[in-house]
């Protein structure tokens, strides 16, 4: 069965956990630079490491049983016909990952301040006129 979270303590403490391993992450970073490795081959093994886990999650946590009706397992759903929303995920992984890229560069050249700042206002500009999008699609507005 699929691994779910019924109650509000275990979602608080996987929240804490998640914040906790995303902030020793820029510390890890700045670790990694002074030993002298270059950010892009610490991003890349960032990059590698999430699809490891993506793949690992899937296989475990998702539903490795018998397939039901309304429940199909992960193996189940890989398999069907799907390929325009497969291929919709894929480039949005391939854009997030060369913006995550870009970032790092620009925190080498015009440093944190400034990307954070720019970054962050990207962010809400587009995730929400894509959430607008999203909702006059689906007729909500």
């Amino acid at each position: 069965n699929m691994f779910i979270i019924e109650d509000k303590g275990g979602a608080i403490a996987i929240m804490c956990a998640s914040l906790f391993f995303l902030g020793t992450w820029p510390a890890v970073l700045t670790l990694l630079e002074r030993r002298g490795r270059l950010p892009q081959h610490t991003y890349l093994d960032y990059s590698i490491t999430n699809l490891l886990a993506a793949v690992l999650i899937a296989l475990t946590f998702g539903q490795l049983g018998d397939a039901k009706h309304n429940m199909p397992n992960f193996f189940t759903q890989l398999s069907q016909d799907n390929w325009p929303s497969v291929m919709f995920a894929m480039a949005g992984g391939v854009v997030l990952s060369v913006g995550n890229l870009s970032t790092q560069y620009a925190w080498a050249y015009v440093g944190l301040s400034v990307t954070e700042v720019i970054s962050s206002s990207m962010v809400v500009v587009i995730g929400k006129a894509d959430l607008l999008y999203y909702l006059k699609c689906n007729e909500y507005i």
